[in-house]
């Protein structure tokens, strides 16, 4: 028997390629591909059309073709299954191909998955949203569409806006894998302040929790009505009476949760918006209502306002960038936080969201602690913060830290009392605007040398490799020339290691910052900055690839004497002349702080790695 098929038709098209039949239909209309004589294509003329579809570059690109682009572009928060991502890409395509706007095609879509799930009731809320929306033809209307507890119209409504707009919002959505570790009480009266589609309720909740007790609020009315549709299907009921509004978790006084309400939760769980580009009234707004956090930060915000909403037995997760326990800038959330006066859980994340390049965290706060509270790291282990050592000015919460770790911490801290004095000025090094244009690698009349984050070692700088005519007017940016020409530390700026000289009058790029102390003796500086001590202090406090300013204000210093000064002189002294080593400094250093050889040895093994 021949079993050679000699026949083709638009649906073998349409299988090979992975595609949707109102995409084959669409090339045929627009003349990508021949139509097919008395609906059948000959071996030879199915061959050649699949040839050139495939050698064809603007095809398998177009707009008519999307879904080899949409593996990569789709987002599928947590859909794992491979059929059921196959059918996400193709309800993208269909409203691709369709003429809907978002908001239409998200309620037919999750109106084609209620009918799919016999829970679309007339008599129901969310059958009168979804028909006050659109009620026309059912784009969707040839796809079954079971009902497996994920996402899948969250993902669809993220997958079709663009990534800017995503961005301009903050709006990225919570993927499921990394919400295992939140546990709701099945009697907790829960809210979502920034519920979105509600991934995070439907991928925490028991199906046993009371629905009354669900309150989910965000600012899009697309993404509530998709919250409202996953809550159905999650408890299987058309008629919950979950609690799903439009709220301004930040900025509207008339819809705003907290200043309308007394209420108060037992469990507030979110993924607020972050990096959300606000204008300047806007920004002008929020540091006016919220003066005492000083920040235009909608995260630092959204958290301030949720604790206030807190139960005094209540418990709190938040999704948040990591920023917001090491970055200056929200020293006044993190003070708000220690006076809480509840217990602190810290879980890394890492890069979670796709599209996010900032490392993320999710804070746990628990019930009001009776004595103490504590700050717990959940990481490859659990272990615990000294609380004591997180203070002012910028309340730093550091969790790259062990327990041994922190035993080492907290003697540096509890021994160098000193801070750098008020008077230590700080300056960046000069921003040209144009490199190409001004920096010469050979040296021309009237250039001198300036130096690169790149040229400063430990103690020294390298030979100049670059000149500049210094004509401070014309560039971008300089510091007061005085500062340049003064004697003064200069350090990288970008780097995981603290690394500085001490130098006199030279020039620098901003690849290198500078320090001027007058009243502490910057020798001694440069031997303590260089020292693997100083660098393990900053990896395991601040866990930076920049060196800030507030890292240096915050480095615990030996109170001076004129006898411990002396040593440090002569030491950097020996080093410059080639007699002595870091080592010689680090002895007076661990001596100072009472770092025992064995703890030396821990933290040269933490900074530079086993030898």
């Amino acid at each position: 028997m021949n079993n050679v098929k000699t026949a083709f038709f638009k649906k073998d098209i349409q299988n090979k390629f992975n595609i949707s039949l109102a995409t084959v239909n669409n090339w045929i209309k627009t003349g990508v591909i021949p139509s097919p004589k008395d609906g059948v294509y000959t071996k030879d003329d199915y061959s050649a059309l699949i040839k050139s579809i495939e050698t064809g570059s603007s095809r398998l690109q177009s707009r008519a073709n999307r879904s080899y682009q949409n593996f990569s572009s789709a987002v599928f928060l947590g859909i794992k299954d491979k059929k059921r991502k196959e059918l996400l890409l193709k309800l993208i395509e269909i409203f691709e191909n369709s003429s809907l706007s978002i908001q239409e095609a998200v309620s037919c879509l999750g109106k084609q998955i209620l009918l799919s799930n016999d829970l679309y009731d007339e008599k129901s809320d969310i059958f009168l949203k979804i028909n006050n929306i659109y009620n026309g033809e059912n784009i969707f209307e040839n796809f079954h569409i079971e009902n497996k507890d994920d996402d899948i119209l969250g993902a669809f409504y993220q997958s079709v806006q663009t990534i800017s707009c995503k961005s301009k919002d903050g709006a990225f959505y919570t993927p499921s894998e990394i919400l295992s570790s939140i546990e709701i009480p099945i009697n907790a009266k829960v809210l979502d302040p920034c519920c979105g589609s509600g991934s995070i309720l439907i991928n925490t909740l028991s199906k046993e929790h009371n629905p009354d007790k669900i309150f989910a609020f965000d600012i899009d009315e697309v993404a509530l009505l998709i919250c409202h549709i996953n809550l159905v299907l999650f408890f299987n009921n058309p008629f919950i009476s979950s609690h799903i509004e439009k709220h301004d978790l930040i900025f509207s006084d008339e819809t705003d949760l907290f200043l309308q309400s007394d209420e108060k939760y037992d469990f507030i769980v979110t993924n607020p918006p972050w990096g959300s580009k606000l204008s300047k009234k806007q920004k002008d707004l929020l540091l006016s209502k919220y003066p005492f956090l000083n920040t235009t930060e909608i995260f630092s915000i959204a958290l301030y306002n949720s604790i206030n909403k807190l139960s005094a037995n209540g418990k709190l997760n938040f999704f948040l960038p990591e920023s917001i326990l090491n970055v200056a800038a929200h020293k006044n959330i993190r003070k708000f936080l220690l006076n809480t006066h509840r217990n602190i859980e810290i879980l890394p994340l890492g890069t979670a969201f796709k599209g996010v390049q900032s490392e993320c965290v999710l804070l746990k706060l628990s019930e009001i602690a009776k004595y103490e509270s504590q700050i717990t790291v959940e990481k490859e282990r659990q272990y615990k913060l000294n609380i004591k050592n997180i203070t002012a000015p910028d309340y730093l919460i550091s969790y790259n830290v062990s327990e041994i770790d922190d035993k080492i911490l907290n003697k540096i801290y509890s021994l160098g009392e000193a801070r750098l004095p008020e008077s230590t000025k700080f300056a960046l090094g000069v921003v040209t605007g144009n490199n190409k244009k001004f920096l010469h690698e050979e040296r021309l009349y009237d250039d001198e040398p300036i130096f690169r984050g790149k040229d400063i070692i430990p103690y020294r700088l390298k030979s100049p490799e670059v000149f500049i005519k210094f004509t401070p007017d014309i560039f971008q940016q300089v510091a007061p020339v005085a500062i340049y020409r003064s004697k003064k530390i200069v350090y990288k700026f970008i780097s995981d290691k603290i690394v500085c000289a001490l130098d006199d009058g030279q020039l620098f790029l901003n690849s290198a910052n500078m320090i001027i102390s007058p009243d502490y003796p910057m020798e001694m500086l440069v031997c303590l900055f260089n020292s693997p001590v100083y660098t393990f202090i900053y990896q395991k406090k601040f866990k930076s690839k920049k060196v800030l300013k507030q890292h240096f204000q915050n480095f615990p210093l030996p109170v001076l004497d004129s006898d411990l000064s002396g040593k440090f002189y002569e030491v950097y002294a020996d080093i410059l002349n080639n007699t002595k080593t870091q080592k010689a400094a680090d002895e007076l250093i661990c001596d100072y702080f009472g770092i025992s050889e064995t703890e030396y040895d821990y933290i040269k093994e933490s900074v530079y790695g086993n030898p």
